[in-house]
């Protein structure tokens, strides 16, 4: 009884326990979900501040901070859009609105180039017409002009292009045959001329005047040019002459006839020659004035400019009074020797009329030649003249006067 007594009271108790009801348990359950999902809710609103941290990293293409790099194209558009727009574009930066007018800075910088090449081009031309030439320099224009003297005899070999020496002595006869100051320098005027119809071509040239007469009252102009000038050492072997000063020349006919002279006298067992001095431009008689007076100047500082260019003028002729101007003259010396006295003097004053040569400044003749005596310095004026000189005594202004050939 007792034990039927326990099982009916504890099936009682289970019968009045409402934990014990099915419905109940629903109803506890699903409160417990709502009291879980509320958890969960407040837990996530007491944590806003991490919710930026992770959205900051999101690739989200809305939130893309990369629009923030606009300003940086924005400094670009104002220099130079043309370059850095359209870079900008194609990576994502902005649209294609970066892009709009680029192209029109492109064409302004084409111009740029095109003025260049025009003024480049008018310097080809100038040389021939405009841009003076001088010995030393190269090229075109240097062919050119070789190719129109040789054309018109001034000048022999073919045109190489370079500027050198014998270029610069056929501008010189070009000049001197035309008119022209004949300063070897082909400037506007001697190169317009000498392309020109009206060029005179070198057998219009006079002939040379042997005779000519050069003394203080007798003048060569500034541009005066003697013709068919050529260097010595090219006409005479160094076996027979040595030239001091290289690149010396004279005038061919005069050097011809001093190389048979010499031979002459290497013949007759006279040797060792040498020509200090020949040809001679205004300029450079115009620096040996300068140089002496200078000269006289140093050794005596209480003289005025005028007695040392009195005293200057006793052994050193005026420019334009020279007859090294001439290229008819030389000064022949004995290397290393005072010529005066020398076995080669004496010989020369003896033989040198045979060859066309005088001794042009003697002491019995100073009054009248102006110059004072030089036993070194020949004068080439013909065979004929020469001895006709020699036979009577006479200097080259008495034989000019004697034989009326000053009128």
């Amino acid at each position: 009884m007792n034990h039927n007594h326990r099982r009916n009271a504890y099936a009682y108790r289970r019968r009045k326990s409402p934990l014990l009801n099915p419905v109940l348990r629903v109803l506890l359950a699903a409160l417990a979900l709502v009291l879980i999902v509320l958890l969960c809710i407040g837990m996530t609103s007491l944590m806003p501040e991490v919710a930026p941290l992770d959205a900051s990293p999101s690739p989200d293409p809305n939130a893309t901070p990369t629009p923030e790099p606009t300003p940086t194209p924005e400094p670009t558009i104002t220099p130079t859009p043309a370059i850095y727009a359209p870079f900008g574009a194609q990576y994502g930066h902005g649209d294609s609105s970066l892009i709009p007018e680029t192209p029109t800075p492109e064409p302004t910088a084409i111009p740029t180039p095109s003025p260049i090449p025009s003024p480049t081009q008018v310097p080809t031309a100038t040389p021939i017409g405009y841009t003076a030439l001088k010995k030393g320099a190269k090229g075109p224009s240097i062919v050119k002009m070789q190719e129109s003297l040789i054309a018109l005899g001034y000048l022999d070999g073919s045109a190489d292009g370079d500027f050198g020496s014998g270029t610069q002595q056929a501008v010189i006869q070009f000049q001197a045959v035309n008119g022209l100051s004949a300063d070897g320098i082909a400037g506007k005027q001697t190169l317009t001329l000498l392309f020109s119809d009206e060029a005179l071509p070198a057998s219009a040239a006079p002939e040379m005047d042997y005779l000519v007469l050069v003394n203080r009252e007798n003048k060569l102009d500034k541009g005066y040019a003697p013709s068919d000038l050529v260097k010595i050492a090219d006409v005479i072997p160094s076996s027979v002459l040595k030239v001091k000063y290289k690149g010396t020349k004279a005038n061919r006919t005069a050097t011809e006839a001093l190389g048979r002279m010499l031979e002459a006298a290497i013949a007759d067992g006279v040797s060792n020659w040498q020509v200090s001095s020949a040809y001679r431009k205004y300029s450079d008689q115009q620096a040996l004035v300068d140089q002496s007076v200078a000269k006289y100047k140093k050794n005596n500082p209480d003289w005025s400019r005028e007695r040392c260019l009195s005293a200057t003028y006793q052994t050193v002729a005026p420019a334009g009074t020279s007859e090294h101007m001439t290229g008819l003259a030389f000064d022949i010396t004995v290397p290393g020797v005072s010529f005066t006295g020398t076995e080669q003097q004496k010989w020369l004053h003896k033989h040198c009329s045979q060859y066309g040569f005088i001794v042009r400044f003697t002491k019995d003749k100073e009054k009248i030649t102006g110059f004072l005596a030089e036993s070194w310095h020949f004068r080439y004026v013909g065979v004929e003249a020469a001895q006709v000189m020699t036979a009577n005594n006479w200097c080259l202004e008495e034989y000019i006067e004697k034989m009326g050939l000053n009128h």
